[in-house]
């Protein structure tokens, strides 16, 4: 593919996935003022999490397999579109349920980015400069997730946690139509570069992956890691709290 088409493509997919962790995340920037409106517990709150997380899991693996026969750039301009509006529909949630259905959606959608975005950039770019634009790609979670806290958790303290729903669905709606419109899709194995003479080897994809040795410890690292972090995240702005109360008293104590 044409070099500047691949780096304008590179560039929507690291806003998608900004936009990915963005609306993950959001639910951790106003999850407080959700709890207090709905006098949930903080195990109510938790499960809003854990839900998303294990749908998002479980629907991964037929998604990346939808991403190997079907054209990917609909498959993500559909994801994100979906996951978009119904981010916006968290916003118009009157009750628990109702708010847990729909966050189950939104973890729907969002399972389509990573195998199709990850299969668009084996394609997009060679072998040589592929470790370059996953790093590229994977920058938007950090600032997507920094950008949750910051904007989201403005909004929600402004003009409260719906509007910050209702204003998160824009830019991931924008991010769909660009997938479809500015993207178009690479031929698969175009980038690749064969050895002569080399062999294909036989089996399915996830058992030949799980057969390397040190993938084990890679993926059971992963999910402990993300079970960690997933509830760090969700409870933050409690600690953040926390801490406001613990400066106010060191404050009254030094005055």
């Amino acid at each position: 593919m044409n070099p500047k088409r691949a780096r304008l493509a590179l560039a929507v997919l690291f806003a998608i996935n900004l936009m990915n962790f963005f609306d993950r995340q959001l639910l951790g920037a106003v999850g407080e003022q959700i709890r207090k409106e709905w006098s949930l517990s903080d195990t109510a709150l938790g499960t809003l999490g854990t839900a998303f997380t294990l749908i998002y899991a479980i629907v991964g693996l037929p998604l990346g397999r939808l991403a190997d026969k079907f054209s990917r750039t609909r498959i993500l301009g559909a994801g994100v579109f979906v996951w978009s509006l119904l981010t916006a529909a968290s916003g118009a949630c009157v009750s628990f349920a109702q708010l847990f259905a729909v966050r189950l959606g939104v973890g729907l959608g969002e399972a389509s980015c990573a195998p199709a975005a990850s299969s668009l950039i084996g394609d997009l770019f060679p072998a040589h400069k592929r470790s370059n634009a996953l790093s590229v790609f994977m920058l938007g979670l950090p600032i997507g997730i920094a950008a949750s806290f910051l904007v989201g958790g403005y909004v929600a303290k402004t003009y409260g946690w719906r509007t910050a729903f209702f204003i998160a669905a824009v830019p991931g709606i924008l991010c769909s139509i660009a997938a479809l419109v500015l993207m178009s899709e690479p031929e698969r194995g175009a980038s690749e570069v064969h050895d002569v003479g080399a062999s294909k080897r036989e089996g399915h994809a996830i058992q030949l992956v799980l057969s390397i040795p040190s993938m084990w410890p890679i993926v059971v690292s992963g999910a402990l890691l993300q079970i960690v972090l997933a509830a760090a995240l969700l409870k933050l702005p409690l600690f953040r709290d926390l801490f406001l109360a613990l400066n106010e008293l060191l404050s009254a104590l030094e005055g």
